[in-house]
């Protein structure tokens, strides 16, 4: 949730000489419409359901750098099977950051359009407490509001060079 995969993502692929894979991309490219018309359209059942199986479609024997959204390792066995097919990077963030980002770009997050201070932020604290244990498996976790690309970078080759 607004924790800057994408943006984080794009450059480590730059920095890394990887493709980038965004998944919400990737799946409106599929379905020939955006994540907020598939959800209000099919509901987040059927989201959900896509997004695993696009997921789990991609190519693992390339290297790259993928951004999925903050629910992708929550459902489906998604986590697991990321584990098992790469390296896991979880992009913390605090609580009020992301309610900040998110009141930006509401309208386009179908799960908060409508809502406002107080329950944006109660909804916020759940969906991280409902998360957290998918993304504690996770095998680098960085603070992305003191975030440096290069320590990132560094970290991500550390652990490429152990495996």
């Amino acid at each position: 949730m607004t924790a800057g995969k994408t943006r984080e993502g794009k450059r480590l692929a730059k920095m890394m000489n990887r493709k980038f894979i965004d998944l919400d991309r990737l799946i409106e490219e599929r379905e020939k419409k955006s994540v907020a018309e598939i959800f209000s359209e099919k509901g987040e059942k059927y989201f959900r359901l896509i997004e695993s199986k696009t997921l789990q479609s991609l190519n693992t024997s390339e290297n790259k750098i993928v951004s999925c959204g903050g629910g992708t390792p929550c459902y489906y066995n998604n986590m697991n099977w990321m584990l098992q097919n790469g390296i896991v990077a979880w992009l913390n963030i605090s609580v009020d950051t992301i309610v900040k980002r998110l009141s930006e770009t509401k309208k386009e997050r179908p799960l908060i359009k409508n809502l406002e201070g107080v329950e944006l932020k109660n909804f916020i604290n759940l969906k991280m407490k409902e998360r957290e244990a998918f993304y504690s498996k996770a095998q680098i976790k960085i603070d992305t509001e003191n975030i440096s690309i290069e320590k990132l970078k560094d970290e991500l080759e550390k652990l490429v060079s152990k495996n």
